[in-house]
């Protein structure tokens, strides 16, 4: 069972002080993130970051060459990881990772990151239509609140939303069920 590990968007955007769309549990799911990578090193699996960068220079969130842009400082790239640029929610839209995990010879990937509604559930439907095996962590995933039509919806209720929408094309798991799942 050849898993790759998809970090995406552990930017300092999404965390206090720097970013502005700070999400609710990211410390936590960080730490979840944190040993997942470990594990994938330790048993030599493939681990891909992903990075959003906003196509306008004058956007407010994830601008180019911004502290936001940035990935947290907590985690760090080791030689050989490749770093995915995105500028989409969907990490497949106009990257190169689906030819990078085709050429690791990946089937299953194990989705981290932020935000859990966007950018990971839109990456986790694109790698299911792939062809590829989708475990979606719960605990190494994050929101954060929203507005509609002028009122929160609370960052709990849209983590729980989006982790039961996604049971028709991925398995939800927590990052310890997905270590051992993919033998990491």
């Amino acid at each position: 069972m050849p898993a790759a590990l998809l970090v995406i968007d552990a930017q300092q955007e999404y965390f206090a002080p720097v970013g502005g769309l700070v999400v609710e549990g990211g410390p936590e799911a960080l730490t979840k993130i944190k040993d997942l990578l470990a594990a994938f090193r330790a048993a030599g699996r493939p681990v891909v970051h992903i990075v959003h960068e906003a196509l306008d220079p004058e956007s407010s969130d994830f601008r180019a060459g911004s502290e936001g842009v940035r990935m947290h400082p907590e985690l760090k790239v080791l030689a050989g990881e490749p770093v995915v640029k995105k500028h989409f929610p969907g990490a497949f839209s106009q990257t190169p990772l689906e030819a990078y995990l085709r050429r690791a010879g990946v089937d299953i990937v194990v989705v981290t990151g932020f935000q859990t509604q966007h950018c990971c559930d839109t990456t986790a439907r694109q790698a299911r239509e792939r062809g590829l095996r989708v475990l979606f962590t719960s605990d190494a995933t994050a929101t954060r609140d929203l507005l509609l039509r002028g009122q929160v919806v609370a960052a709990e209720d849209i983590q729980r939303a989006t982790l039961a929408a996604m049971t028709g094309f991925a398995e939800i798991v927590t990052a310890a069920e997905a270590v051992r799942a993919v033998g990491a």
